[in-house]
């Protein structure tokens, strides 16, 4: 075995060095880079003009524009069975989702005489990692027929979707109930 003499010995030293070093430069500039992960939430005091719509029918599209009068009964029903209320924006196209009235209270029944209605709604706006919570304070309809009748129509929905939750669940591959 040959010897190795001290001076090329500190050659290839210096050279591993110089390996290692280079190999830990190239992972750092490698790995992936990500956004910082603090988000900073802001509130602010608000007043919104727009139409009242089921969040989920608008933001999925899942049947067909999911706004306006034609709409309606389908947003009635959703509403009514938990799904969130939101104020679309005119001119903007912002869906404000109506997370809270007052206290521990959602907006669903404050806001069902409105559905697929234009209103102006004053309140605050909470906006984190790009989701908009609207805390109502005041609601003022701008187009629609008078709420008595409006409350009217809720009730015969309520009526019937309380009638369907009655029902036993029906197992869909034979047409038997389910025990």
């Amino acid at each position: 075995m040959a010897k190795i003499s001290a001076r090329n010995f500190k050659i290839i030293l210096s050279l591993l060095v110089i390996v290692i070093l280079a190999s830990g430069a190239v992972y750092l500039w490698k790995r992936p880079h990500y956004r910082p992960t603090k988000i900073v939430a802001t509130i602010k005091p608000v007043t919104i003009t727009g139409e009242v719509v089921d969040a989920w029918c608008y933001a999925s599209q899942t049947m067909g524009p999911g706004r306006g009068p034609g709409h309606r009964a389908c947003a009635l029903n959703c509403i009514h069975g938990g799904v969130s209320v939101g104020i679309l924006e005119d001119g903007t196209n912002i869906l404000f989702i109506a997370a809270k009235y007052r206290g521990f209270k959602g907006c669903q029944e404050l806001l069902l005489p409105y559905v697929g209605e234009k209103v102006t709604v004053t309140g605050w706006v909470g906006d984190l990692g790009g989701s908009r919570m609207l805390r109502i304070q005041t609601v003022k309809a701008l187009t629609g027929p008078t709420v008595e009748v409006e409350v009217q129509e809720v009730q015969e929905v309520h009526k019937d979707v309380t009638r369907e939750l009655e029902k036993p669940p029906v197992n869909k591959t034979d047409g038997f109930s389910m025990p």
